[in-house]
């Protein structure tokens, strides 16, 4: 577009959205982010707000849209729900000495895939964004959750093979290439982020991927045979770092996911088997609905992974199995239940620390939560209460163990490290509920910084300086009716009545005429002025700056503490299955290589807890010999819940 016959304004802003041309642009003005054009039509078509006009610009009035200041955060999160991408433009220079337009760039970028605020997110449901590269009938996914630095590949044959892991992941944001085939096969999903062809060239994304980690190559990850894969990972990355702005320093690992490794469910069995959602779309009467009492978002996250990818590996379930027999046998699962409902989303605050997003009260939680974990670790203490529990299964398929204690138990007792000398530092640096945001300051406690304290303390003593002055200027001008204030725009002044304005001392200096009073401003006013000025922007910068250093000492132990993060959320999903076991009256399979299933009294988990009648058991008994059931009866007899 020729911006020459725009206003400056309009020109600035043309060019800012030049460089966002498939995302919405937020344009700071005053206390209202402005949409103009396109963008106009399409927030207020989404978000119901008003399109009005705002004059004309080269010769045609411009549809214009806006959202106040303060109560962006909820259209934001409205338009990311609908698989809307915002670009975020605030005013960065300085109205007073602008001569033009004020200097305005996007210091934020908003993706369905990409998001990290609480405000956006769902807490119990993963958030992940995916690539996916074709070569032929080969498709290479690279999946992402930013909120907690989980980064995995896999390649599939097939289109129904890609379909079933659409499904399974269910992405929030899906980043395709300009030549991308099969796009029929992604209708159903709202957000689909096209990406040049170069974006997903090999030596760039091996290049991107080994810079991020910082190897010489992908050998040690295990997926040097799946490049295709590897193409979508290079460029989902390399999206995830423009958006955020960020090196990504939470991201410090690839994983593979093979088909293999665990049970494919196809797209119509996962629906039909009712795991999170039922068929109407809701999330009452599901298996979730049932087996999910998980203390911690991050421990209900990981058992919706775990039930949405059963496992292959034996040894795994089996290590399960006896760590949750384990918790039942010794009864510490009641213990660590309530533990862990005091633990926060230590996961999700984490991926914020690397982001530099992290806010004063996500450091206040992670506080509370170093605080508890010697509480939880006083409750691991592994000793000869937790031993090894027969299932009936292939011994070679055991968590085996040197101590004879249970393996999976013993990794997280080790891996759930304490922080103590985190949690002192946090503890003296943030007030016990601090604001929103650090924007505004009040976040730092007093005593932890000596340079902080005095900046505050001479802010907050001018209350006491200006009614000194005050009394001290009524008795010198003898005018009892005068008075000292402030406002935001004219600073501290002496404000007496247009009647006794005539009697003001030949120093007052006049500051701003009202209709029935006058106000001054004197030397010692003014100095006073400039200090305590100096001295509420110099504490809010200096709260700033040590605010940033807390975010840099935590980055430092980031690994450990996201290995931590992981391992609670390990423990509250065994703690919350033990509770389910019990409470539920189950009892763990026993693994067998051989073909066959035989259910004896078996009971449909999700239908009992429907009915007000006990549910009627059944066994189920099927093998080399007996390979066919059928079940005859009534309609509503009760034969697709056998």
């Amino acid at each position: 577009m020729n911006t020459e016959n725009h206003t400056p304004v309009m020109q600035q802003y043309l060019r800012l959205k030049a460089e966002y041309k498939h995302m919405l642009l937020f344009y700071r003005m005053g206390d209202f982010y402005e949409l103009f054009f396109e963008d106009a039509k399409k927030a207020a078509r989404l978000l119901d707000i008003t399109l009005t006009q705002r004059g004309q610009s080269a010769g045609k009035p411009i549809p214009m849209a806006g959202v106040p200041y303060h109560a962006a955060e909820n259209y934001l999160a409205r338009l990311v729900k609908r698989g809307e991408s915002v670009a975020i433009c605030e005013q960065v220079g300085d109205p007073a000495t602008s001569k033009g337009p004020v200097e305005r760039r996007v210091t934020r970028i908003i993706t369905p895939g990409t998001i990290s605020d609480d405000a956006f997110l769902e807490e119990r449901r993963d958030n992940l964004i995916i690539a996916i590269h074709q070569y032929q009938k080969t498709y290479g996914i690279a999946s992402l959750d930013i909120t907690s630095g989980r980064f995995y590949v896999l390649q599939t044959q097939g289109a129904e093979a890609l379909l079933s892991e659409l499904e399974r992941i269910q992405p929030a944001e899906i980043l395709i290439n300009e030549n991308f085939e099969d796009n029929a096969l992604l209708k159903y999903f709202t957000s689909i982020t096209t990406r040049p062809l170069w974006d997903f060239e090999f030596d760039s994304a091996i290049r991107t991927l080994t810079q991020q980690f910082s190897t010489k190559d992908l050998s040690g990850f295990g997926c040097q045979d799946l490049p295709t894969a590897l193409c979508a990972a290079g460029c989902l990355l390399q999206y995830a770092k423009e958006t955020q702005r960020s090196q990504l320093p939470h991201i410090q690992s690839l994983n593979v996911h093979r088909r293999e490794d665990s049970i494919v469910l196809d797209a119509t069995s996962r629906r039909n088997l009712e795991l999170t959602h039922n068929l109407n779309g809701g999330t009452e009467n599901t298996l979730a609905d049932v087996f999910d009492h998980t203390a911690t978002p991050m421990g209900s996250r990981l058992f919706r992974r775990w039930m949405n990818q059963p496992l292959r590996d034996q040894k795994i379930i089996l290590q399960r199995q006896e760590a949750i027999q384990n918790l039942l046998t010794t009864q510490i699962h009641t213990e660590l239940a309530t533990v862990l409902k005091s633990i926060g989303d230590m996961e999700r605050i984490l991926a914020r620390v690397g982001l530099k997003t992290a806010r004063p009260r996500d450091l206040a939680q992670l506080r509370d939560t170093l605080e508890t974990l010697p509480l939880l670790q006083k409750y691991l203490k592994l000793d000869s209460r937790f031993r090894g529990n027969d299932f009936g299964a292939d011994s070679s398929f055991r968590g085996n163990d040197d101590n004879g204690g249970n393996f999976l138990l013993q990794s997280l007792a080790t891996n759930i490290s304490e922080f103590p000398n985190l949690f002192a530092e946090l503890h003296r640096a943030i007030i016990d509920t601090p604001p929103v945001v650090i924007r505004d300051g009040g976040v730092i406690a007093m005593g932890y910084d000596a340079e902080l304290d005095e900046l505050r303390t001479l802010s907050e003593h001018a209350g006491e300086f200006l009614i000194r002055f005050e009394e001290q200027e009524k008795q010198r001008a003898n005018i009892p009716t005068l008075r000292v204030g402030y406002n935001r725009v004219h600073g501290y002044y002496i404000e007496i009545s247009r009647a006794q304005s005539q009697h003001a001392p030949a120093e007052y200096i006049r500051r701003q005429t009202l209709k029935n009073a006058e106000r001054y401003i004197t030397p010692e006013l003014k100095a006073f002025e400039d200090k305590v000025l100096s001295s509420k922007s110099r504490a809010l910068s200096r709260e700033k700056f040590l605010y940033d250093e807390l975010l840099d000492q935590l980055l430092q132990h980031l690994p450990d503490l996201q290995l931590c993060a992981e391992s609670i959320a390990q423990l509250d999903v065994l703690v919350n299955l033990a509770e389910r076991a019990q409470t539920l009256d189950l009892v763990a399979p026993q693994l067998s290589t051989q073909p066959g299933v035989q259910i004896i009294q078996g009971r449909h988990p999700v239908v009992e807890q429907v009915l007000e009648d006990p549910f009627v058991p059944n066994d189920t008994i099927l093998n080399h010999q007996r390979r066919m059931l059928i079940i005859t009866g009534p309609n509503m007899g009760g034969k697709s819940t056998y």
